[in-house]
């Protein structure tokens, strides 16, 4: 898979996402997976349908290893956590871009110069810092902006580790559970939205993920 661009990675990320993707692969290999709705993205991907993947950035450790095999570009932000998830990314054998935090020209013109390197493309839908559980009306603007589809992403765990001081509420299942996750069908989004159309769609969306997350909660009740 080809690369996406990204800065060059300090030596501190590389050392902690081999040590981030080493155990991540130990870990997963006792989970009892259920999967639904992959074959909406699997259809993305063999159709050559340009989509987004949106999911919480407090799920985000799980899909590296419940996705692994598809071919996919992650988007990050450019701070040492970021190029740790870039170096965990390339080791699960997604590309990954490290890019501004914020979605302005610098952004947009780093993307549209890799945009058609990869059909998906996956990023936090409340990343980098939040709020939790909030899709940012930011992202819906970039999927409008490059034509892109939206898909939503819901995990769950039946037993997890849970880090509530944390921003994210990062989500970490224990060995030997069941993981959950629902991909829901390609969501089209119309063109040419303003600020305040942007913001409604992403609560159309928001919705729309908790009912992902609620389903995937049902796969390992």
């Amino acid at each position: 898979m080809t690369p996406c661009r990204s800065e060059p990675c300090p030596w501190q990320a590389r050392l902690l996402g081999a040590i981030g993707a080493f155990l991540l692969r130990l870990w997963c290999l006792t989970w009892r997976k259920r999967l639904v709705g992959v074959e909406h993205l699997d259809a993305c991907i063999s159709d050559g349908q340009p989509t987004l993947v949106l999911f919480w950035h407090g799920c985000y450790l799980p899909l590296f290893a419940l996705l692994r095999g598809r071919p996919a570009c992650i988007l990050t932000n450019n701070s040492l956590r970021g190029q740790v998830i870039v170096q965990i990314s390339q080791r699960f054998g997604y590309a990954a871009m490290a890019l501004p935090d914020e979605v302005g020209r610098q952004f947009l013109a780093e993307l549209r110069q890799v945009l058609d390197e990869h059909t998906v493309w996956g990023t936090a839908a409340d990343g980098p810092l939040g709020p939790c559980y909030r899709i940012k009306p930011s992202l819906v603007s970039l999927a409008t902006h490059f034509g892109l589809s939206v898909q939503l992403v819901g995990v769950a765990a039946r037993h997890a580790w849970q880090l509530n001081r944390r921003w994210d509420r990062l989500l970490l299942p224990l060995p030997f559970t069941r993981v959950g996750l629902v991909i829901s069908e390609p969501i089209r989004l119309p063109r040419e939205l303003d600020k305040t159309m942007a913001a409604r769609q992403a609560e159309m969306l928001q919705e729309a993920m908790e009912q992902c997350t609620l389903s995937a909660q049902n796969l390992v009740r």
